[in-house]
Formats: structure tokens, C-alpha cells, sequence
């Protein structure tokens, strides 16, 4: 099987350990300790690429928020990064700045690499909440999702798993 290094960025408490655990192991906790450094998951996505035939393992780097940016910096998390999820709170619209601040930055420290940004909490505001105006000139894919519903969930690391096998990542 083919195994690939996603890494999540975000600012603390925007959901990148909720998100992470509902995907690895579909399930919604409302209590757990906060990342210190970074914590790794491994799961498998089957049946994707062209022929809907291809298993991708994926190497899950859930990231400190309080790191985020300065992780970039530092080579062991970027070495064999092949994607990344950078994820903001949509209850909290100041951690989009951030989010976008973060694409920049991969952008930059990591060209090339496939980036999805993730709209999480959507539980929380609704389907009311229209789309910041923040995200009109965004390249980069965009998903809103809940960790806590499971809304959008697996698409989001289907979908960069299917993105890094496509572009050969």
C-alpha cells in the first residue's frame, strides 16, 4: 500500500484532533488533552484514482496550534509532507485570516504540495452562515465540514488523498 504524509494546520481549538479522530475513528469527543508538538494517525483510504482501484495509507501529522506557522519552518514536519489540511472555525471568523495566512505559507515552504482548507464547526453556525467573503479568490479547494456531525469528513481526506495520487505527490 501506498502511505503519504498529510499534515493539518490550524489555530487552536478549530478542530484539527476532532476532525482527525472522526476520520480515523469515526467518532466525536468533547474531551481530550490539546496537541503539544504534534501527535501522528495512520489510516487507509481505498478505492481511488482514475479506476477507483488504488489504496492510499495515510501518515495523519495532527499539529499544535500554537505552532502552526512555525512549523513550517522546521524540516521534519514539511520532509515527505505530500498534502495538508489547514482548517479554521466557523464560529470564530478571525481563524480564517489564519488559515489563509497558513496557505501562504505553504505556499511558500512547501510548493507544490495539494492544499484543502477546511471550514470546520459548521454544526455551530448553521445553514444560514454565508460564505466569508475572505475565500472569493481562494485556489485552493475549500470544504465546510463538523467534526461533531461528520459533515464532509471523509470527503476532505478522500479528497486530498485522491489529489496528492493524481498529481503524483
Amino acid at each position: 500500500m501506498i502511505r503519504k504524509k498529510v499534515v493539518l494546520l490550524g489555530e487552536i481549538g478549530v478542530g484539527k484532533t476532532s476532525l482527525i479522530r472522526r476520520f480515523v475513528l469515526d467518532r466525536f469527543e468533547t474531551s481530550y488533552k490539546g496537541t503539544i508538538g504534534f501527535n501522528i494517525y495512520t489510516s487507509s483510504v481505498l478505492g481511488i484514482g482514475h479506476d477507483g482501484k488504488t489504496n492510499l495509507e495515510l501518515l495523519i501529522w495532527d499539529t499544535d496550534g500554537d505552532e502552526a506557522a512555525r512549523l513550517l519552518q522546521r524540516t521534519p514536519v514539511v520532509q515527505g509532507t505530500s498534502g495538508v489540511l489547514i482548517v479554521a472555525d466557523l464560529s470564530r471568523p478571525r481563524t480564517i485570516q489564519t488559515m489563509l495566512s497558513l496557505a501562504r505559507a505553504c505556499d511558500m515552504h512547501i510548493p507544490g504540495r495539494h492544499i484543502h482548507l477546511l471550514l470546520n464547526k459548521a454544526d455551530l453556525v448553521g445553514d444560514s452562515a454565508p460564505p466569508p467573503a475572505e475565500l472569493a479568490d481562494v485556489v485552493h479547494p475549500v470544504l465546510v465540514t463538523s467534526a461533531k456531525t461528520g459533515e464532509k469528513v471523509r470527503d476532505a481526506f478522500r479528497d486530498v488523498a485522491d489529489a496528492i495520487l493524481r498529481r503524483g505527490l
